[in-house]
């Protein structure tokens, strides 16, 4: 299953299953609250202000029954997003064709259209954006598009695209149905000689399967194989519909109760725990769908429970009642009563009932909570990770928990997944380089010090290392980090063969300073190498971590940098609690040296920089007067396009042997 999820395509899928869900929870919320609402007026009898109970009932159920429309609309939208179609034809194709099933299957006017995500919302999406793009090469009109009403030319070339793709899929449709329905008839899995409650298992393992790929598994299940079983009696006036209410599904579809339970406790994470709480009052009424699209659909990790304790439980319960002595009532049992309540009604408050109830909440919260951990603390990091790990030639090493947040990782891939993608996949060992940018020497006009920067080979341009932005939003930069950290290390051990023994400036993520295992891992690689790891000055914020980190870093033989100081968070207490080898001037500060505020607050960070014991570099410097500028103030170290850009690795060593530097005439 590991290796199955990886599949490009597939993941594609997920990708889009994941924006339409979480698209559509809003109106989930909205349909699932009404029908909270409606459940409570009709238990108690009672109205709020002009709201009949029948007004508040024909609301719900006209929600109800826009769930598959406003489903159908979202999948097609966030399809025809990746699949790059127009996303208003493939909207109005897909509503076109659902409409049209729907009416194929029941011929009724006004149309009743099925609740939620059943399999034909989540299949006609993609049959239109297919045969959208199957047929757009050969009847799309070409009308050209080179004026400003191009935007209503590209609509008007699928004219005919949008008629046979409408007939090719209702015909499919039609054919299929027309399959399904003698293979059902003939195969139907509930209507067999199997005892009855190995039939009810089946249909309960087919819900929560249907369920789990976010399709509605009862409604699913009622339209392919009916319901006969829910009304045969298991005991005189107890049905299996009830039974299954009682004791089975406990808090709706996957035992919602101990879901919710599990997630209450352990999860940490704002937004899925405020979707937790919102549930609770819904998961008594048996309404768990909004906790299912947040919380399981697709994931793999509760796919045990939420399909295996239904099973567990029909177990338990069924060998349990041989045991105990109930008399049912002729009070029915609808799905929606709450847990205590529905025993009440249905054994008169029989103890043993409840306590049967209580037992099984506990039995599938223990068992929810063992795989929400599993959940919470997995390595399940994006497919686009694994890209770059493998163009960038990183070893698994860095999959580390504390190293890259999977799962705030995989939430931004959703959000700009084309884009990232589109980085990722061009980045490569062969396309991305270390540069070194030179630190001259102020006072013996010398160049032993460089800093490694990230250079990106397009299409015979070389450029900075603009997609670091979208890289760093998906959690990743910690990643480059590493592969930047074993290049320059290669490049070291190469200058020692020709006898030159550079200092190399490394940048170093704040990400980096969370991580244990990451500096661990950067240590192994640079271990006995003259580094100098340049850190921005929000690093220093994670507290403890960054020193216990700092510490190890210096503890093995690398000095430490502040790079940018001056913007940002700068702060003085940092200079007080830390041990910094040196500092660097940010550009927009050596700018303005040649004004009085900027020369005197330059000269004071040098100043101070010294009685602390720091070097001092200044970066950024591109003109000849900010030089005669910093001549006058004791700076260690200039750096910036005055003297050199950045260079690649085979100029370097001629760069650094010139026994002086042209440009500093101006000293």
């Amino acid at each position: 299953m590991h290796k199955l999820i990886r599949n490009k395509t597939l993941l594609l899928f997920i990708i889009i299953f994941q924006e339409a869900f979480t698209a559509v929870i809003p109106f989930f919320l909205l349909s699932a609250t009404i029908n909270l609402i409606s459940n409570f007026m009709g238990y108690f009898d009672v109205e709020i202000w002009f709201f009949t109970k029948q007004n508040i009932n024909f609301l719900s159920l006209a929600l109800q029954s826009l769930t598959s429309v406003i489903s159908v609309i979202s999948i097609s939208y966030f399809a025809a997003i990746r699949f790059k179609t127009s996303e208003i034809i493939s909207i109005t194709l897909a509503l076109s064709i659902f409409t049209t099933v729907v009416l194929i299957e029941n011929t009724t006017i006004p149309i009743e259209m099925p609740c939620g995500f059943t399999f034909t919302t989540l299949l006609i999406p993609f049959a239109s954006i297919y045969f959208l793009k199957l047929f757009y090469p050969m009847f799309n009109l070409r009308i050209l598009r080179d004026d400003g009403n191009f935007h209503i030319y590209r609509l008007f070339n699928y004219l005919f695209v949008f008629l046979f793709a409408y007939l090719a899929i209702v015909f499919l449709y039609i054919a299929s149905d027309h399959i399904m329905d003698i293979v059902i008839k003939n195969h139907n899995p509930l209507e067999t000689d199997l005892p009855d409650l190995v039939t009810l298992s089946i249909r309960n393992l087919l819900v929560e399967i249907f369920w789990f790929f976010g399709m509605h598994g009862e409604h699913t299940i009622n339209a392919l194989f009916g319901q006969a079983i829910l009304y045969k009696e298991m005991y005189p006036n107890f049905t299996y519909a009830e039974f299954n209410r009682i004791f089975v599904v406990i808090g709706g579809a996957g035992i919602g109760l101990g879901l919710l339970i599990s997630v209450l406790f352990l999860v940490k994470e704002k937004a899925l725990k405020t979707i937790a709480r919102i549930s609770i009052p819904l998961a008594i009424f048996n309404i768990n769908t909004l906790l299912i699209y947040a919380t399981v659909v697709l994931n793999r990790f509760l796919f045990i429970p939420f399909v295996i304790l239904p099973f567990l439980n029909l177990i338990i319960a069924s060998i349990a009642l041989k045991y105990i002595s109930v008399d049912f009532s002729q009070f029915y049992i609808f799905w929606n009563t709450p847990i205590f309540v529905d025993s009440y009604l249905k054994t008169g408050g029989n103890l043993y009932i409840i306590s049967l109830q209580i037992c099984l909440i506990l039995f599938n919260t223990l068992t929810y909570i063992y795989f929400t951990k599993k959940f919470i603390h997995s390595k399940n990091i994006p497919t686009t990770l694994e890209i770059l790990e493998k163009n960038l030639d990183i070893t698994d090493e860095i999959k580390s928990k504390e190293a890259v947040y999977a799962f705030e990782a995989h939430k931004k891939l959703i959000n700009a997944q084309e884009k990232l993608d589109k980085v990722i996949k061009t980045l490569n060992k062969d396309n991305l380089k270390i540069y070194y940018q030179p630190k001259i020497d102020t006072k013996n006009h010398s160049c032993t010090k460089l800093e490694a920067l990230i250079r990106h080979h397009n299409n015979g341009k070389i450029t900075g290392p603009t997609f670091l932005n979208i890289i760093e939003d998906a959690g990743l930069a910690p990643v480059i980090d590493v592969w930047v950290c074993k290049e320059v290390k290669k490049d070291l051990q190469q200058w020692k063969k020709e006898d030159f023994f550079p200092q190399i400036s490394i940048n170093l993520h704040p990400d980096n300073l969370k991580s244990k295992d990451t500096i661990s891992n950067i240590i192994n690689i640079l271990k006995g190498e003259n580094v100098i790891f340049e850190i921005i000055e929000r690093s220093f914020l994670f507290g403890e971590i960054a020193r216990e980190n700092l510490q190890t870093l210096q503890e093995n033989g690398f000095k430490i940098s502040i790079d940018d100081f001056g913007v940002g968070y700068s702060s003085l207490e940092i200079l007080l609690q830390y041990d910094i080898d040196e500092l660097k001037i940010d550009k927009s500060i050596i700018n303005v040296i040649d004004t009085k505020k900027g020369f005197s607050v330059c000269k004071y960070i040098a100043t101070l920089s010294k009685d602390m014991g720091c070097l001092v570099t200044a970066e950024g410097v591109e003109k000849k007067e900010q030089v005669q500028k910093i001549k006058q103030i004791d700076i260690d170290y200039i750096q910036g396009f005055y003297f050199s850009h950045a260079i690649p690795f085979d100029d370097v060593k001629q760069f650094c042997s010139q026994e002086s530097f042209t440009n500093f005439k101006a000293f």
